[in-house]
């Protein structure tokens, strides 16, 4: 690339993100919040109650950071913390009342922001805006030092919707380690002894799925409950009857294609989200393996999620199981 086409690049995105950064300042100005502050509010009107550590994941945020917001928040009655269930060394972070309608204030104000920046582009521009500024922002992603110079992580989204698959899988990256001690200590041991085999959860076998995280793209590792059927697997969103979705939810929906080990094998599969009458005979096979998620699904509000996990395949799948994860996990 010429010098003075790269600092044309270079100068725009710059000025764009000083000015826009400005704009919404002053936005966010009278309802009494500075710019980050609004993203967390807006995360967690979209997913309900979550595990601050989960929030810092999910907003791609270092965690002090992440506390020092949810303390101002707190202190300006926007949220309330309590310790979680499940860890009490944790907190579950949630939006009051007052959080809640300042939340729908910032989602009208976002709107608006965002007609007035695309204002004077073409229709399909604005479409595909979105994968073209995420494919910017990881290109330039410094939380990825060890990425191979050409190997960009944008690229996977951009094959995916021109119709190629990308069968890496969740290899490259920095490893990070989940925040919940219980899936530290079930992923150290796995790959201490290179098996599944004695990681259990009340009982059942547990299988290992490697996933990118959607946020942060770094490699995120969860044991999920396995349970065999005919060579496919499903992921069962439950959290443990959490209000929110686990974090690898939206992880596997934006990155697909995962590692998942059963025992000492581990082989690429691909997830997608099933609805209807899929889901109700994936739901079922799912109960039957582990009857505590009818009573995660009678206890909380939301429809549990389920996501199919097929093999990428070069016809050597592994016979078939379903995993499903059973308590607050990445």
């Amino acid at each position: 690339m010429e010098f003075e086409h790269a600092d044309a690049i270079n100068q725009a995105i710059r000025l764009l993100s000083l000015r826009h950064r400005a704009r919404a300042a002053a936005l966010l100005a009278p309802l009494g919040l500075y710019p980050g502050q609004e993203a967390l509010l807006l995360e967690l009107a979209r997913t309900g109650p979550m595990i601050q550590a989960q929030l810092s994941e999910a907003l791609g945020c270092e965690p002090p950071s992440v506390t020092l917001m949810t303390r101002k928040l707190e202190a300006s009655g926007h949220l309330r913390r309590a310790p979680a269930p499940s860890d009490k060394r944790a907190s579950v972070v949630e939006l009051t009342d007052r959080g809640q309608a300042v939340a729908e204030q910032v989602k009208e104000l976002w709107c608006a922001l965002a007609q007035e920046t695309v204002t004077g582009l073409p229709a399909e521009t604005v479409t595909e805006l979105p994968g073209l500024l995420n494919t910017l922002t990881r290109n330039v992603d410094t939380r990825r030092p060890d990425q191979p110079r050409g190997h960009r992580p944008g690229l996977v989204a951009e094959s995916r919707r021109a119709g190629r698959i990308d069968q890496r899988g969740p290899r490259t990256g920095d490893y990070e380690p989940s925040a919940l001690g219980f899936v530290r200590d079930h992923v150290e041991q796995i790959v201490r002894t290179g098996t599944t085999d004695g990681v259990t959860m009340k009982g059942q076998p547990m299988v290992l799925m490697t996933y990118l995280g959607a946020r942060s793209g770094k490699v995120r590792k969860t044991p999920v409950m396995r349970v065999e059927h005919e060579g496919s697997f499903a992921a069962v969103a439950s959290n443990g009857a959490q209000p929110a979705n686990p974090q690898w939810y939206s992880s596997l929906l934006a990155e697909p294609v995962i590692e998942l080990q059963d025992r000492a094998v581990t082989r690429q599969y691909r997830a997608r989200e099933v609805f209807g009458d899929e889901k109700a005979l994936w739901w079922r096979r799912a109960v039957d393996a582990f009857p505590d998620y009818a009573d995660y699904q009678r206890g909380i509000d939301r429809q549990i999620p389920v996501l199919v996990l097929e093999p990428v395949t070069d016809g050597t799948g592994p016979a078939g199981s379903v995993t499903a994860e059973v308590g607050p996990a990445e």
